[in-house]
């Protein structure tokens, strides 16, 4: 079994995931203390939500493919790994896991509880698909892990059942939102920044500036390079150079100059680096074009604008903003369901650790 198909927040049971997220997901959705703990736990089922208990043989078939996808994505040492949060919250790895596989179940069953609201079924293709699935699941599973983990091939059916019909309702949940983003939220704008630099950098480390003569030096090299990248007969020609064009790159190498290269930034990004005035002279520039020999508080810049909107760039970004913005939205929502199907409902409060320890990852 690949999947179990649900495309829950992050999607996490569909692809890898990286560790700050699922961190990030942990802290924002359990905050229940050692306060809130109440004898809810019973001694047949791992947890309890909405009145039905889960089984130890159900949270397994989650257990397994989470594991199954870290380990695939970042080794079997996965699970010894420290997260620092801050200098006083220390998380580990397997710790969080376990939460997070117990509020996966939860957000499936508060998906499946909307399917009517959402009218929500599966066709008898997606109900074959999930026997066949189911099938080849139990099928893999050893004899002891039958016994052990009390599985049934009705039981990996009912998960995977639940998974697809959570998937229809997700799909449905996210139209619903209208969420967006734009070009103009998500503009990457790829550029060459022919740089020439007005500081150095000592063997210790320290920032030496350039004095007002070196400055003005940089300032004619600089210029020189622009009237070449213009009209080599009055650039580097007219200084004893040769007179053969040059583009950028070229000239950066022909002054030396290492700090020079392209980059693909938000305007934001752009204004943060290089502040407001240079950002809005960038974007004053037309795809191909040069600006003028420009002045920051690091040296001289000539910037060659390659895509003020990079197409792929953009695309690529347009896509992580989306899955924020939906993620935040699906947060708030799951937050407000489970208030409303089961508000007392904690990890500490209901689940059975002594049984859920049975699990190992």
């Amino acid at each position: 079994m690949k999947t179990l198909g649900f495309k829950h927040n992050l999607n996490k049971l569909i692809r890898a995931v990286s560790v700050t997220l699922i961190l990030a997901l942990i802290l924002s959705t359990t905050g229940c203390g050692a306060e809130d703990m109440e004898s809810a736990i019973t001694g047949d089922a791992v947890f309890t939500f909405d009145g039905e208990e889960v089984s130890l043989g159900e949270v397994y078939i989650y257990a397994n493919t989470v594991a199954q996808q870290y380990e695939s994505a970042y080794g079997g040492d996965i699970w010894r790994m420290n997260i620092h949060l801050d200098e006083e919250n220390i998380y580990n790895m397997e710790d969080i896991t376990r939460r997070d596989i117990i509020q996966d179940i939860v957000r499936v069953k508060m998906l499946n509880s909307k399917a009517n609201e959402y009218e929500v079924a599966l066709t008898e293709y997606e109900e074959n698909e999930v026997i066949a699935n189911a099938s080849v699941f139990f099928r893999n599973l050893t004899d002891a892990q039958i016994k052990d983990m009390e599985m049934s091939q009705e039981l990996v059916e009912k998960v995977l059942r639940e998974n697809a019909i959570a998937s229809k309702v997700y799909d449905e949940v996210l139209a619903e939102s209208g969420i967006e983003v734009s070009d103009e939220d998500a503009r990457k704008t790829t550029f060459y920044d022919l740089f020439f630099e007005c500081y150095a950098v000592a063997s210790s480390g320290d920032v030496i500036k350039f004095s007002e003569d070196e400055w003005e030096a940089q300032e004619k090299r600089a210029q020189q390079a622009y009237d070449s990248l213009i009209n080599p007969v009055s650039g580097i020609a007219a200084n004893g150079g040769s007179s053969v064009t040059m583009n950028i790159e070229g000239l950066s190498e022909y002054y030396g100059l290492t700090n020079s290269a392209y980059h693909t930034m938000s305007p934001e990004d752009i204004a943060d680096i290089y502040g407001e005035e240079i950002k809005n002279e960038i974007y004053n520039l037309d795809d191909g074009s040069f600006s003028l020999v420009t002045r920051s508080e690091y040296g001289y810049h000539i910037f060659y604008v390659k895509a003020l909107t990079d197409r792929e760039a953009t695309d690529a970004n347009k896509e992580l903003i989306l899955k924020d913005r939906q993620s935040e939205y699906l947060d708030n929502l799951f937050n407000d369901w489970q208030k409303k199907i089961d508000p007392e409902f904690s990890y500490e409060r209901r689940v059975n650790q002594d049984l859920y320890s049975k699990i190992t990852l």
